[in-house]
């Protein structure tokens, strides 16, 4: 789990970080609870061919190219990514959406979930015990299918600068 404060990249991070293992051959699921499933591709899109984001459109033909390039180095590489909206799906959601995956043959190699504060909990506490409870829950899940699970949280304003944020 990796920790910022607002706006700090931390979307950017996890996409970097399915992005690096995609490179080695491995299949990432990239769960996105904030951000368009299109939004992550083209930010990956630009990640993996160093065209900028904003001219992908306009430099279609080198993109295909330079994808298909990718895809012959990285022949085993996979990243799928799904966009649920914002506090409707729960860490058992997750569970039964990645068995799905699963069921149909696909090894994952690693999750990656945008992000544990956006996760519904079915822990009626305050933000902290809900954000835990969805933490240990993700743990748990990494056991079930065999694969680390990499997310990030929001610190709050009076988490910021502390050398223990709580």
């Amino acid at each position: 789990i990796f920790a910022g404060e607002t706006n700090i990249g931390k979307s950017i991070f996890l996409a970097n970080i399915a992005v690096n293992i995609c490179e080695q051959d491995k299949t990432v699921l990239l769960v996105s609870l904030e951000m368009p499933e299109m939004i992550y591709a083209r930010r990956v899109s630009s990640d993996v061919t160093k065209i900028p984001m904003n001219e992908l459109h306009m430099r279609t033909d080198e993109l295909r190219e330079q994808l298909n390039v990718y895809k012959q180095n990285n022949s085993n590489s996979k990243l799928l990514i799904k966009e649920f909206p914002p506090s409707t799906i729960t860490c058992n959601h997750l569970k039964a959406f990645i068995k799905k995956i699963v069921d149909q043959g696909v090894k994952l190699d690693m999750i990656v979930i945008d992000y544990v504060n956006l996760l519904r909990s079915t822990y009626n506490g305050n933000s902290y015990e809900r954000i835990k409870d969805n933490t240990e829950q993700l743990r748990a899940l990494s056991y079930v299918f065999k694969c680390p699970i990499v997310t990030a949280t929001q610190l709050n304003r009076s988490g910021y600068d502390e050398v223990n944020p709580g």
